[in-house]
């Protein structure tokens, strides 16, 4: 039976990357004939992440905030899965807002309408949790993405991607462009950006206490919550919503698991065999006291629910990190 993404040309844009190169894996595992490129700016470290992939992609070198390139890499697409993003860590966001602004919104300008040009029968568009407010909703709905403004520490991503998710419905109206919306939680796993000085709480976690940091210090007083999404589940529900829900609605995609900050650092040193103290530092930002979303809605319409339970997922995040760095 023909499957949807069966002699497909797909473009993955960001497809180099942590999340990208996981979702082109995924993407040939389910379908070997589709014809998958990939626009990216390619450093020698995303390279590595496609090694075992070069001879089944065709991997195009680009700089998607230029919109001649992103024309470029259109042309000719059936489906374009956009990940290309400038992504960072709270402490990294709340000091560049106007940056995060200005170069995620020039991404999401360039490609949609690229898209648009190119009569692409498919586009996704991967928003984030950061849309939500400070004080949302626990666990948040999607009605909620656009209530109030998005906590202040993610503030300037948080608007680009809800002007994204903007754009999309005004192209969706005008032009017809059929488009899915995900709203992905707190990805970890194999190949995140764990040397990057503004990366995600995870990947800091597993360098500091594989390095043997004692005591491990951690922003925030611990009690902040979140739930986390191991990347092999992540990039399984990015392809499900774009297949089956191409209605420019938003679907969160998470996990169920809820934790606070200081039981997470407790699983990393577990993973990792560590005897390390954490000390806590509650005047470091820390972000939105709880994030965990509402996940009936991507049940119900795409059957998508993570699968990897967080223990394991630090298992494997932690061996993946001795192993490769």
């Amino acid at each position: 039976m023909k499957g949807f993404w069966d002699k497909k040309k797909v473009l993955v844009t960001g497809g180099a990357g942590f999340v990208g190169s996981h979702l082109v894996e995924e993407l040939l595992r389910r379908s070997p004939s589709a014809e998958v490129t990939v626009a990216d700016s390619m450093s020698a470290g995303k390279r590595e992440n496609l090694k075992a992939l070069l001879k089944y992609v065709k991997i195009v070198k680009l700089e998607l905030l230029d919109a001649a390139n992103c024309d470029k890499a259109c042309k000719g697409q059936d489906v374009v899965l956009n990940l290309a993003a400038h992504v960072g860590g709270v402490g990294y966001n709340s000091k560049h807002q106007g940056t995060m602004f200005r170069d995620n919104m020039q991404l999401s300008l360039n490609l949609l309408e690229a898209a648009r040009k190119a009569e692409v029968e498919r586009f996704l568009v991967v928003s984030s949790a950061c849309v939500y407010a400070q004080h949302c909703t626990i666990p948040t709905p999607e009605s909620e993405g656009f209530k109030d403004s998005p906590a202040e520490t993610n503030e300037g991503y948080g608007w680009a991607k809800r002007m994204a998710e903007y754009q999309a419905k005004a192209y969706r109206d005008e032009f017809g462009l059929r488009v899915a919306i995900a709203r992905p939680y707190n990805a970890y796993g194999p190949r995140d950006h764990f040397s990057s000085p503004d990366c995600h709480v995870i990947a800091a976690l597993v360098r500091r206490i594989v390095g043997g940091e004692d005591p491990v210090r951690v922003w925030g007083d611990g009690t902040q919550t979140r739930a986390f999404l191991y990347v092999e589940d992540f990039v399984r529900g990015l392809l499900e919503v774009t297949e089956r829900y191409a209605e420019c609605d938003p679907v969160n995609l998470g996990a169920d698991e809820e934790v606070t900050i200081r039981r997470l650092s407790e699983l990393i040193l577990k993973a990792a065999g560590s005897k390390a103290k954490l000390e806590f530092d509650a005047s470091k930002p820390a972000g939105q006291p709880r994030r965990a979303c509402d996940t009936r809605k991507a049940r119900e319409l795409v059957g998508f629910f993570a699968k990897v339970p967080l223990e394991e997922g630090l298992r494997r995040t932690v061996a993946w990190y001795r192993e490769n760095r």
